[in-house]
């Protein structure tokens, strides 16, 4: 007989669950987060994620038409 790994003793134990991305509590396997609050704060963070990857975009494009413009003028 092989002694069971300690995944398989998890898994006796605790039965299939998987963890709520944002706090980290066990849930069902079917659930993407554990609760309402949860997944409110993950929408919340990807909104904010979102706008911050707007504005490093205009700044460097912004940068861009910053360095061709100064090219042109003084070179």
């Amino acid at each position: 007989m092989t002694p069971s790994s300690w995944k398989d003793q998890i898994e006796k134990k605790w039965g299939p669950h998987k963890h709520c991305p944002i706090c980290g509590k066990a849930m069902p396997p079917d659930r993407k987060f554990c609760s309402q609050d949860c997944r409110d704060n993950y929408l919340q963070d990807q909104k904010k994620q979102k706008k911050k990857g707007r504005y490093q975009i205009v700044f460097l494009v912004a940068m861009m038409a910053v360095m061709f413009i100064f090219m042109f003028f003084v070179l």
